[in-house]
């Protein structure tokens, strides 16, 4: 075993000889929690001691592999992922609850090209990358903490701290590395009187990608470098990649409102969202090829109805982005200080043009479950359910006009259940079905003959309309294991999934899971 390997198994041993767990938590018991604590899938912390206070964790490792035609050009043909995750919800003495989270995940893209950044689709323009087409090693570090405390005069309070790096290498010259910062702070508080609750939290974010250099391994004389600025408009130039940098910096205000409903056998939240980014672009020496805002809405509903021994649960969750991107025309302006003799450089702005790049996203989720419980042991032995999506996405270049426009509905069944042994031990079976619609798929371009559109855009057509049925089967078994005098819930899970397109293309991912409830 490699040494990575020892490490990822040792974070995977951690919870046990840490954890005491005085009742043994299952897939039976976490699943009935994730189902029953709505407050955990908001953006407010300080909800989190409203529900119910259950001391719970889950750790696992898992590997996974994705390969297939029905793929994106700048995400490559397949994948490798290595992931380790772990979470907890604990209560802190007397008067608090937490939450946290570990997640590490690695992996690497096959065949991927035309993208050096962690955000190829529908986001910032002024990216850049290389046609040739190579591998890209994937590595990332997400943390999660939340704190909120118990009720005080009707009032609960809480904070949460969202902090990731993560770093994509591009392993084939021209040899980049995007370096990734990323993190969120958000206070929250609540009020309660009777069966209501509103919250209020706010966050703060600051997100910062950098590219500071490119290297080669070998010399040649005819490779090339492209920069984008929206749409089919890319410039590539021989040697573009040498002494080439660039970072992207995005400062962000949210607020959400969130307001609850409770009775006996009831339980309804709603959540509405609003966010606002500005990210700035910076080349060499503050070159800034342009500017990106962002503004988001979003609305989250979440409804549970308990009758006997059912739980249904109903959510439904509406999107809204839309992003402005202004495009500068800037001189470099070198001056040399008489006296010292020293030479400054800098950018000038010549010419600004305002949301010369538009891009608009909406997505509408619906999800429907029914869950078969024990409410005296809090358990769930098996569900059903039914979920519709509805997702558009358009693209635009204003000066000379260019779009892209893609519509798509999808719906999909789902089932599980548990087959119960003795002992703790239960084997869980879970099946989905789904059918993907393309709607739309609309590309018009001023100019198809450049090399991005003729290698990105139009290609990436046969993805965006395609419709295609797919299905995936999920077994997991999990049994009670002793270590240290510790015993905790281990299980071991192996999934599969598969699509088919009419467009000829298809997707295929297998994985692998072992870890345990804690």
């Amino acid at each position: 075993m490699t040494h990575r390997g020892k490490f990822l198994f040792g974070l995977l041993l951690l919870p046990v000889c840490l954890q005491a767990q005085s009742e043994l938590q299952t897939k039976q018991k976490y699943e009935y929690q994730d189902a029953v604590q709505l407050w955990r899938s908001t953006l407010n912390p300080a909800g989190l001691s409203l529900d119910t206070l259950v001391n719970r964790g889950i750790s696992y490792l898992s590997l996974t592999r994705q390969e297939g035609t029905h793929s994106l050009v700048q995400d490559g043909d397949a994948s490798n992922a290595l992931v380790f995750k772990s979470e907890r919800y604990q209560q802190i003495g007397k008067y608090l609850y937490g939450y946290g989270s570990f997640t590490f995940d690695m992996g690497r893209q096959f065949e991927r090209s035309w993208s050096d950044v962690m955000r190829s689709h529908h986001s910032n323009p002024y990216f850049s990358g290389s046609s040739i087409k190579g591998k890209y090693d994937v590595q990332n570090f997400d943390l999660s903490a939340s704190l909120a405390t118990r009720p005080m005069h009707s009032f609960t309070y809480g904070f949460r701290l969202d902090y990731k790096v993560g770093d994509l290498s591009r392993l084939k010259d021209p040899r980049s590395r995007t370096n990734l910062a990323d993190y969120r702070v958000t206070p929250a508080v609540t009020y309660s009187w009777q069966q209501h609750t509103v919250g209020l939290s706010g966050h703060y974010r600051r997100r910062k990608e950098k590219i500071p250099n490119i290297i080669t391994v070998q010399t040649d004389p005819n490779m090339q470098y492209y920069t984008y600025t929206g749409m089919e408009n890319a410039k590539g130039s021989i040697g573009g990649y040498s002494a080439f940098e660039r970072q992207f910096t995005n400062h962000e205000l949210g607020a959400e409102l969130a307001y609850s409903y409770q009775t006996e056998r009831f339980h309804s939240l709603t959540t509405l969202t609003y966010s606002k980014g500005n990210e700035s672009v910076y080349g060499d020496t503050k070159y800034e090829p342009g500017k990106y805002a962002t503004s988001n809405y979003g609305l989250l509903s979440q409804n549970r109805y308990t009758v006997g021994d059912k739980l249904h649960s109903l959510d439904v969750n509406v999107s809204y982005e839309q992003g402005d991107a202004d495009e500068y025309r800037q001189e470099k302006v070198t001056e040399k200080d008489p006296v010292t003799g020293i030479e400054s450089t800098r950018w000038n702005t010549l010419i600004t043009y305002n949301k010369r790049y538009q891009v608009t996203l909406l997505n509408a989720d619906v999800h429907y479950r029914l869950m078969w419980t024990n409410p005296q042991l809090r358990t769930s032995k098996a569900y059903v359910g039914l979920r519709g999506i509805l997702n558009s996405a358009e693209n635009k270049y204003t000066l000379p006009v260019s779009s892209f426009k893609s519509d798509y509905a999808r719906t999909e069944v789902e089932g599980g259940y548990a087959f119960l042994f003795k002992g703790s031990r239960s084997l869980w079976v879970e099946a989905a079905a789904s059918y993907h619609a393309s709607l739309s798929a609309d590309l018009n371009l001023t100019d198809p003959s450049t090399e991005y559109a003729q290698s990105v855009l139009l290609p990436d057509m046969n993805y965006y309309g395609a419709s295609h049925f797919g299905g995936r089967l999920q077994l997991q078994y999990q049994m009670p294991v002793t270590i240290k005098k510790t015993t905790a819930i281990w299980f071991a899970k192996i999934g599969a999934s598969y699509l088919k397109t009419n467009k000829h293309t298809d997707a295929t991912m297998y994985s692998l899971a072992i870890g345990l409830y804690h």
